[in-house]
């Protein structure tokens, strides 16, 4: 049974993106999704408005819709539907933050698309396209932040090139705040992360995707990957390794052999990482035509003997380990 017919006979849906979820993305608008999906927009061009409290009447909207059986055209066959369940709870407990771009490496595999060197360096100087924290502020002196469930993923470019970083960090932390997720590529080491991670307020997670210098250089189009291994032995060392998260996206063409996968475990063992997570490139898992490979199944058999001899907890994204078990992807 295709998973969207369990919802064929029923009268009312829910979100609990739409319920709790805020996404202040690349789009300039405001948005209930997270950054893998395009649904609705609460408020466009957020980067000529001073206020974003209009958007409850806008959430409200959409949820009576849902409760409706009404689906919003940009809802439709999501994997976020669910059926409707009474709730009284419509605080926000996640924020998105995409609200920038700029990047100091070029990962072939970039939701932003046909990234190059000369790109980011064209990139760099380019303002933010909205002032994420004044919407931040707001959203607390309404009371719309359940601060204590409050969860941050920053999601944009990389948080190292985010000029306000720090400033945004501490206006959660001050205000109030469950967990800042902290995507990073780790090639400069941030006093403000040891931080987060020293007091148990963050997550940091690096894609490494490789186990040497030669595969690093060609997936991320630059020569740092000695320099995010030894940043990643910083933080472990200041901090401890229960909030330190290291990715493998298989990249096809590029990593996808065990022999480098070999490396990468390898590579983990020796700096105590614990936490692991394999994932595949995204450009394959919407691409309906994308048949698995075997060699992926090899790596996926490979990480979980290897993680459970090593004491290594091993996460799989639920839409990658749905295309795994199909064995082909999404569409």
């Amino acid at each position: 049974m295709n998973f969207f017919d369990l919802f064929k006979n029923k009268k009312s849906y829910m979100c609990p993106l739409m319920n709790n979820h805020l996404h202040f993305s690349c789009r300039d608008a405001l948005e209930p999704c997270c950054s893998a999906n395009i649904g609705p927009a609460f408020i466009k061009n957020l980067s000529k408005i001073d206020s974003i409290k209009n958007f409850v009447e806008e959430k409200k909207k959409y949820i009576k819709l849902l409760k409706d059986g009404k689906i919003p055209e940009e809802c439709k066959n999501c994997v976020h539907l669910t059926t409707y369940k009474k709730t009284n709870d419509f605080r926000i407990n996640k924020i998105t933050l995409n609200h920038y771009t700029q990047c100091n490496c070029a990962c072939i595999y970039c939701t932003q698309g046909n990234r190059t060197i000369e790109k980011i360096k064209e990139d760099a100087n380019k303002p933010v396209l909205f002032d994420v924290l004044k919407f931040i502020n707001e959203l607390y002196d309404n009371d719309l932040i359940d601060k204590e469930k409050l969860y941050i993923d920053f999601q944009g470019g990389n948080i190292s090139c985010l000029k306000n970083h720090e400033e945004i960090i501490n206006t959660f932390l001050n205000r109030g705040v469950g967990t800042i997720y902290i995507p990073t590529n780790n090639i400069v080491y941030m006093p403000i992360i040891e931080k987060l991670l020293r007091i148990k307020k963050g997550e940091l997670c690096t894609a490494l995707d490789s186990g040497c210098r030669e595969t690093y250089l060609k997936i991320k189009q630059v020569d740092k990957f000695d320099k995010s291994v030894e940043n990643i032995k910083r933080y472990i060392a200041s901090a401890g390794n229960d909030s330190i998260i290291i990715k493998y996206i298989i990249v096809n063409g590029y990593n996808d052999n065990i022999e480098e996968f070999k490396m990468f475990m390898n590579k983990m063992i020796e700096l105590n990482v614990k936490i692991i997570v394999l994932d595949i490139d995204y450009r394959d898992i919407i691409d309906g035509a994308f048949k698995i490979p075997q060699n992926y199944y090899d790596i996926l058999d490979y990480a979980k003997e290897t993680c459970k001899t090593n004491n290594i907890d091993l996460g799989i994204p639920p839409y990658t380990q749905q295309v795994f078990d199909r064995g082909y992807s999404c569409k």
